[in-house]
This record gives structure tokens, C-alpha cells and sequence, in this order.
């Protein structure tokens, strides 16, 4: 291989890094895989020279993904204000890291935390991503948003406390989570409102995204009592059409998350966010645009 090869081999090392950068940034893994090619396209496009002069590549692919996640991230925001119902970030599978990649996939991309940071102004997400997650210095992250570094410390501060409630209290393991998540679905499938009752926290909320393209919950609810009679209705047209439903776990987001075929047709993808042993949030994507990006990516 000669070095040139050699050189490019190694810059392409880094596009996991910038998606999932961008992907924390955007929510949406189409939109990294974009961020990911396009940087790696204005560094191809430096003059060797240039190239040559920078001593941390990672750190400059950094600082022009972050820039063009902001950019699109602003745009985003505004189409988001017209979104039909509310809009969850796209499932992103994680069955298949290395340990290596393991150590740096932590609660910053499940969806409860990635729905929370929509909250956020875009250079509040930035802050915080740059400096909680990839462990940017401040002077570093202020080099990067084009800002001061207490401006950028506040900013994060700010994204912290506003994020704190979604980060959980106390870590459930991989198995109690999806034995707790099995339970409501088969309890779902029964109509059994006492088994739904019982697994849910009484302040329970239920978000539910269509995308105007499928059946949905337009707004978030807010109590156990409409999730519950919400599950019961579905229990009931399911069973009155015949529909056969069948569920396969897997990992998506570092989390245990279930897929809900209907008739053999993925029509629903559950997550859940536990506090106290009961279900907290429960998520229901059932936009079939992000669903068919997910399906690709499936392992058969």
C-alpha cells in the first residue's frame, strides 16, 4: 500500500466517530451517514498541503461535522415545529459494536435522552455533546461553536440540568429491561388491564410517532389510565381482525427495544424507560420512513 492509500485508509477510520457524533447531534442516522460523508469530503478536497499541516485529523473532522450538524440541525428544528404528532428520533441498531466501540456508547444515545435534547437549542446540544460525550475540553468546544468558553461552560450547564431528569437514577441490566418490556407487550396482546396497570408508573407517558403517514397518538399522553385504555382499544382490533402479532427483541440504542410485526409487516418499534421497576416512558415509532431505514439495516 503506498502512502497515499495509506493515509486515506486511516481518515476513513474516523467516519463511525463523526456519526455518532452526528447522529447525537440530529437524531436521525440518514442525516449522520450524511454529516459523516460530506466532512470526509472537505478534507479529501484540502490541498496536500493543507492536509499536512494539521496535526489532529479526528479534532478537524470533528469541528466540520459539528458545524454542518448545527447548520442542518437549525433547519430541522423548524420543520419539526409542523411535524404531525411528535417526532422520536430514528432507532439506531447497536447489536453489532466491538467492546472497543462499547466503552463509548453510553445513555447519550437512547431515545429517552435523544428526545429530551430536542429541547434544547442547537448550541446547548452541541455543548453538551462535545463536552459529556467526546470529552472536548471547553477551550476546545468554544474553538468549535465559534465562542467564548465560559459561554460554551454555561452553555452545557444549562443542557445538563435540563437533561438531568432523563438520566436514569439507577442503571437496570439488559435483562430485567426487556423481561419488564416483554410483559407489557404480552400483557398488551391480552388486554389485561391489571397486568398493564401494574407494570406502569402512575405518572407514566406514552410518546407516539406517525409521521402523519401511520396510526398515532397525536399527543403525548400523560397518565397510565389513557396508556392503559389506549392498549386495551389496540387489543381489541387486533383481535376482532385476525391480525397476528409476533414480537422480536433486539438492541437498539444501547437498550433493549422490541420489534412488533403485524401480519408479518414491521409496524412498530417499543422502547421504555424504567424508573423503580415500573415503565416511566414508553415510545412507540411507528413512522414508516424511519422504520424502513431500520428494516435495511436489520440482520435477517
Amino acid at each position: 500500500m503506498n502512502p497515499a492509500d495509506s493515509h486515506a485508509t486511516a481518515i476513513e477510520a474516523h467516519r463511525p466517530s463523526l456519526e455518532n457524533l452526528a447522529y447525537r447531534m440530529l437524531g436521525s442516522w440518514a442525516d449522520a451517514q450524511d454529516i459523516a460523508q460530506e466532512s470526509l469530503l472537505k478534507w479529501h478536497a484540502l490541498a496536500e498541503s493543507a492536509r499536512s499541516s494539521i496535526r489532529e485529523p479526528l479534532a478537524w473532522l470533528h469541528t466540520v461535522a459539528s458545524r454542518l450538524s448545527l447548520d442542518r440541525l437549525k433547519s430541522a428544528q423548524r420543520r419539526r415545529e409542523s411535524y404531525v404528532g411528535p417526532w422520536l428520533p430514528e432507532p439506531l441498531i447497536t447489536t453489532d459494536h466491538t467492546p472497543a466501540d462499547s466503552a463509548s456508547i453510553d445513555d447519550s444515545i437512547t431515545i429517552a435522552l435523544l428526545h429530551a435534547m430536542e429541547q434544547l437549542t442547537p448550541t446547548e446540544r452541541a455543548a453538551f455533546i462535545l463536552h459529556d460525550v467526546f470529552d472536548y475540553p471547553f477551550q476546545s468546544v468554544a474553538s468549535i461553536l465559534e465562542k467564548e468558553p465560559a459561554t460554551c461552560r454555561q452553555l452545557a450547564a444549562r443542557a445538563r440540568k435540563a437533561l438531568r431528569s432523563q438520566r436514569p437514577k439507577s442503571p437496570v441490566d439488559p435483562d430485567s429491561h426487556q423481561r419488564l418490556l416483554a410483559a407489557f407487550l404480552q400483557a398488551a396482546s391480552e388486554g389485561d388491564a391489571r397486568s398493564l396497570e401494574s407494570l406502569l408508573a402512575t405518572d407514566a407517558i406514552l410518546y407516539s410517532d406517525g409521521g402523519a403517514k401511520a396510526k398515532a397518538v397525536r399527543k403525548p399522553l400523560r397518565s397510565r389510565e389513557l396508556i392503559v385504555r389506549l392498549h386495551l382499544g389496540l387489543a381489541r382490533k387486533a383481535q376482532k381482525s385476525g391480525q397476528q402479532k409476533t414480537a422480536r427483541f433486539t438492541q437498539l440504542n444501547n437498550q433493549p427495544a422490541a420489534l412488533v410485526y403485524t401480519d408479518g409487516h414491521l409496524d412498530t418499534v417499543f422502547s421504555i424507560e424504567i424508573q423503580d421497576a415500573k415503565i416511566q416512558t414508553l415510545f412507540m415509532q411507528r413512522n414508516p420512513d424511519k422504520l424502513r431505514l431500520l428494516q435495511a439495516r436489520l440482520p435477517n
